[in-house]
């Protein structure tokens, strides 16, 4: 019972997250209904990103709970980002660093021990999935060290910290349930390749935002916005 409880809580907070999610990106940065739906997505993120790291261990071969993990750190460390004053940081980052670093060396064991042989990949396309996500985990903890020697971020260097790790999580979040076999559970004609295009819309609305806050004018005349 407790499983379909457990399950039930990460189906429902997924759905909301993903709508969420892409309502903040549609809403006017740093109104008053981007904040209001944005702490929902946060809080629904990390709910559903929890249960899934407490559903794969509770499988007949517990599976790995490092998606889940991946997916609270880059949600809770954007949220912090966008709440933190600027030239502001503290105790959070510190942990956030270890956090990422230890996540990075994890996956990349596990991406050796594939190169080795060691272990065998579910699927081809599975060993650079690990090569492209350690990477991202080695530049996150590369920038939450950034963070603390440089004594925290302003303007829009923290905004795009903002930006980027949270779109990051939503890809997570999509990529995990690509993997996960979405498209066996999907209603009929909505499959793998949605869920595909789904993830590329993600990155390109982030290389979007990151693109209009650090190389425009953007971030200056939202801070004029009453």
């Amino acid at each position: 019972m407790m499983h379909t409880e457990i399950l039930a809580v990460h189906i429902g907070m997924g759905t909301l997250g993903v709508l969420t999610g892409a309502a903040a990106l549609l809403l006017r940065k740093g109104s008053g209904p981007h904040r209001v739906v944005g702490t929902v997505f946060v809080l629904s993120m990390l709910f559903m990103a929890a249960t899934a790291s407490i559903l794969e261990t509770m499988k007949p071969e517990p599976g790995s709970v490092v998606g889940g993990l991946m997916t609270i750190y880059f949600i809770a460390t954007a949220w912090l980002a966008g709440r933190r004053k600027d030239g502001e940081t503290g105790a959070f980052e510190i942990v956030a660093f270890v956090a990422a670093l230890a996540l990075a060396i994890l996956i990349a064991m596990g991406a050796y021990a594939l190169a080795t042989g060691e272990t065998k990949a579910p699927n081809p396309v599975f060993p650079y999935v690990l090569y492209g996500i350690s990477s991202a985990m080695a530049l996150a903890a590369v920038a939450d060290l950034s963070v603390i020697w440089r004594g925290g971020l302003s303007g829009a260097q923290r905004i795009a910290r903002h930006l980027w790790r949270m779109c990051f999580g939503l890809f997570i979040a999509v990529g995990s349930f690509a993997a996960q076999g979405a498209a066996k559970v999907l209603p009929p004609g909505v499959g793998l390749q949605v869920l595909l295009v789904s993830m590329i819309l993600i990155l390109s609305v982030m290389a979007y935002w990151l693109v209009r806050v650090l190389l425009t004018k953007w971030y200056s005349r939202a801070e004029q916005v009453p």
